[in-house]
């Protein structure tokens, strides 16, 4: 930050006069910059700031210890907007209205005690205007400033009959589908089912922010599998670490009823980590109320997500209404609805907050820190036992695999199978020719599946099995169940004259003198022909 050397250098002779006064050096009229070092010494010496501060009114106090908590500045749209603005006059106005001995507001009152100035600091996408606390008077409260930030909101008393949405760490099962599905080629819609509220295409830019997949290379193989072997919480922790640095994941987009046109530039990695240090000293463990939450960020934290101008220059429209939602009129539109997405949706997907609901209204209320909070910014200090799952076969050729089972496990065996999709959290996948052909295409072996199934299963797979899977990988043999059309004539002289006919192309296959298999494309063409030959043809009403 500024000195306050810089600060006073920045006012007029008069304001400084006024300022140096209000820290008892009345006798200044000389301004040198060495008498002015050494007017700040011992002010600084005598504690002169830290008493001043201490006889504050109130809401003055208050005023200051909001920029501390902001580390030392504020937007000056967000502060004049909260605490007032500066009454721009010249010394003899001044003179005549003493705005020192009456100011209007904390602004003026912080203004002419010395204790804030005002400087353009960088921000993006561009430098801003800002309130600042002179470098030296931070160091004086630095001890504190822990202390100064309280937790934002209240506790919350849950209403009677609330319900609770417990997360849980179910992205990390969500990855491994997708990463799956990747590997086998399978087109993003066939990429289901998702166990948490995000997208495919959601999960896939947490999976690219891990480094995980690039459009253009694809799978990178030795990550994956380094990703899927390790503990749960450890991965979780990794998921979250590059969720909260990710530039390519940007939340704020994924609202649907809130439509961000005009190419906006949006620092998301900021937005992001804005609101997690918003959030940070609420108790783990505690329920918090939702709506006191946002309504405090907006009176002490409003430009948490448009920043200074950009409360008018973002293009936001309402999805429902098509309305422009511009300025800070429409806050509760824009960032409390933002704000309460991105802790009902964002956070409890990724597993952070439970929420609470109120049964009656269905409105989520409240929320708290889930136990892997501090997997954000620090690893786990033990990974801990790993639980483990149900792994069995059905005598269909299904196999149940448990979300709970190893994730590289499951990556395995689903690139053998037909998805079948997911019930009370065990994922159902079935084996098939098909799906065999379609792993050897991509070099692997079903001899390899067969290892896996042996060594895994929790429960003697089902009969004849293993011979089934066996049998094909020897001999390439299985049974096969189509629907076909049959044609059945009594007389076999007709279905020798349609067999020499040019209707023989219809004709895919004799099963016995009197019974044909037939294109199903064929049935006018080969009912006309037999009505020729002096035959009526019935058509079953289902082919």
């Amino acid at each position: 930050m500024p000195t306050l050397r810089t600060l006073l250098h920045d006012h007029d002779e008069d304001v400084r006069q006024i300022i140096l006064a209000k820290w008892g050096f009345i006798e200044t009229s000389e301004q040198s910059p060495q008498v002015i070092k050494s007017i700040i010494q011992s002010a600084l010496d005598n504690g002169i700031f830290i008493e001043i501060v201490q006889t504050l009114p109130q809401d003055v106090r208050k005023g200051f210890h909001a920029i501390l908590r902001s580390g030392g500045r504020m937007a000056w749209s967000q502060f004049s907007r909260a605490y007032g603005d500066i009454r721009m006059m010249g010394a003899a106005k001044r003179e005549r209205l003493h705005p020192e001995r009456e100011p209007i507001n904390v602004a003026e009152t912080l203004w002419y005690s010395g204790l804030i100035g005002r400087a353009f600091f960088d921000a993006k996408p561009e430098p801003s205007e800002f309130a600042y606390i002179p470098d030296e008077i931070i160091q004086l409260f630095e001890p504190n400033i822990s202390s100064l930030r309280s937790p934002i909101g209240k506790e919350l008393i849950l209403p009677k009959g609330s319900s609770i949405k417990h997360a849980s760490d179910a992205i990390l099962d969500d990855m491994c589908t997708l990463l799956a599905g990747l590997r086998m080629g399978k087109e993003m819609e066939e990429i289901q089912p998702m166990r948490t509220m995000f997208t495919t295409a959601q999960v896939l830019l947490l999976v690219r922010s891990m480094g995980l997949y690039s459009p253009k290379k694809g799978l990178n193989v030795n990550a994956v599998q380094d990703h899927l072997t390790k503990p749960r919480n450890s991965a979780l922790h990794d998921v979250l670490r590059h969720w909260l640095s990710s530039s390519i994941f940007p939340e704020i987009l994924f609202m649907p009823n809130l439509v961000f046109e005009g190419g906006l530039k949006i620092n998301q990695t900021e937005i992001r980590r804005r609101i997690v240090d918003l959030m940070k000293n609420i108790p783990d463990g505690t329920w918090w109320d939702l709506k006191s939450f946002i309504q405090e960020i907006k009176s002490s934290y409003p430009e948490v997500l448009r920043v200074a101008g950009d409360m008018d220059a973002w293009f936001v429209k309402s999805h429902a209404s098509d309305e422009i939602l511009r300025g800070f009129e429409h806050w509760d539109d824009v960032e409390g609805a933002f704000l309460h997405f991105f802790i009902t949706n964002i956070l409890h997907a990724l597993g952070l907050c439970d929420l609470a609901v109120d049964r009656k209204s269905s409105e989520i209320v409240g929320f708290r820190w889930t136990k892997w909070k501090d997997l954000v910014s620090q690893e786990p200090a033990e990974s801990g036992s790993e639980p483990t799952g149900k792994l069995y076969t059905l005598s269909q050729g299904n196999v149940i695999i448990s979300a709970s089972c190893p994730r590289s496990l499951r990556y395995q065996i689903a690139r053998f199978c037909i998805w079948k999709g997911i019930r009370r959290a065990e994922y159902q996948y079935q084996v098939t020719p098909a799906s065999l052909q379609h792993a050897r295409q991509q070099e692997l072996q079903v001899s390899q599946l067969i290892g896996l199934l042996k060594k895994h299963l929790t429960q003697e797979a089902a009969p004849g099995f293993y011979q089934a899977l066996q049998r094909f990988d020897e001999k390439g043999e299985y049974a096969a169940i189509n629907n076909c059309i049959l044609l059945r004539i009594n007389d076999r002289r007709i279905v020798q004259t349609l067999k020499n006919s040019d209707l023989q192309k219809y004709i895919l296959e004799e099963l016995n003198p009197t019974t044909l298999i037939i294109q199903r494309k064929g049935i006018d063409h080969l009912q006309a022909k037999l009505t020729e030959l002096g035959y009526l043809c019935q058509i079953d009403g289902e082919v």
